[in-house]
């Protein structure tokens, strides 16, 4: 708890323009990284180990909101629980809750499980589109060329990760292109649904009830006390890498490094996910990873910097 009290605390900091920027550029850049080896570990304790998804989705939302629920109520007390007098505010918590956190964590490993870290990531990235398209139609204008652009260079990427510029033979399963479309759809959700909840409470009170909810409703089909598959060392230090790390500590220093350079900068720093994970699968799981691949993974995620900055 000390390490995420000294990253939160770093946020109240007063130091020169100059210096916050490049502490935010570092603390994004880090939480990436640990993203993308947070995939690296699941793939191996699912595709090694044998451990069941749901299972460990279930045990990491409800430890990771049980946490943040703590750390929230040491600096607000009893308001955590005001999102809860109000039903509108708790009826979008809990689907934003399943539908957002839970869909987009569960569906991300279930492609993880089905292909690798890298691809997955990469199909999860698709999302920013999704959000785009979403805010197009929803505000009823036609789409920015910028978004046009973008939807053809996504669609092109995902076609090279999906045949490898074969045509006649697909090099990833209809299965794990499935789970990493509908992870995309759900980390739209994950984005969209919390925006009214952030307006009115603390950042760190809406995503800890969320994580804590999905948890529990999880929970009904793959209780947390019955565990599935292999649960050796290696096993633990991953699930407690994915659960501190890749739950807590990667949550803090994105959301630190966005408050001090913005969500335009932070989004387009936060493609070293997908890269990181690249990378890690590579060298640590010694994942093929071709050249057709890292093209297809490149035209993806320059969709996200060709995004970030402008107006859709």
């Amino acid at each position: 708890m000390s390490v995420l009290t000294s990253i939160h605390n770093s946020i109240l900091s007063k130091e020169n323009p100059q210096f916050e920027e490049r502490k935010g550029i570092i603390f994004i850049i880090l939480a990436g990284c640990i993203w993308g080896l947070n995939g690296v570990c699941g793939q191996y304790i699912l595709q090694d180990k044998g451990v069941d998804p749901q299972w460990m989705i279930t045990v990491r939302q409800i430890v990771a909101g049980i946490v943040l629920l703590f750390f929230a109520y040491r600096k607000i007390g009893n308001a955590i629980f005001d999102l809860w007098k109000r039903k509108k505010d708790a009826f979008r918590l809990c689907i934003f809750s399943v539908l957002g956190i839970m869909g987009s964590q569960l569906c991300y490993f279930c492609a993880i499980k089905y292909s690798n870290a890298a691809t997955a990531t990469v199909l999860q990235y698709l999302f920013p589109i999704f959000v785009a398209i979403a805010i197009t139609i929803h505000f009823r204008k036609l789409p920015s060329i910028h978004l046009i652009f973008s939807i053809f260079l996504a669609l092109f990427g995902v076609f090279l990760l999906v045949t490898n510029g074969r045509i006649d033979k697909l090099s990833l399963s209809v299965t794990a292109l499935v789970w990493g479309l509908i992870s995309a759809v759900a980390s739209t959700l994950y984005t969209l649904l919390p925006i009214p909840l952030l307006q009115k409470y603390q950042t760190t009170t809406v995503v800890g009830w969320g994580m804590f909810v999905g948890g529990i409703a999880l929970n009904f089909s793959h209780p947390f006390w019955q565990p599935v598959g292999i649960f050796d060392f290696s096993t633990f230090v991953c699930l407690i890498f994915i659960i501190l790390f890749g739950g807590l500590i990667g949550f803090f220093l994105y959301l630190t490094g966005v408050k001090l350079i913005g969500g335009g900068k932070g989004s387009v720093l936060a493609t070293i996910e997908p890269l990181s994970a690249a990378v890690f699968s590579v060298l640590i799981l010694n994942v093929p990873f071709s050249l057709i691949d890292w093209i297809g993974s490149a035209c993806i995620l320059i969709t996200i910097v060709i995004l970030a900055p402008k107006k859709i």
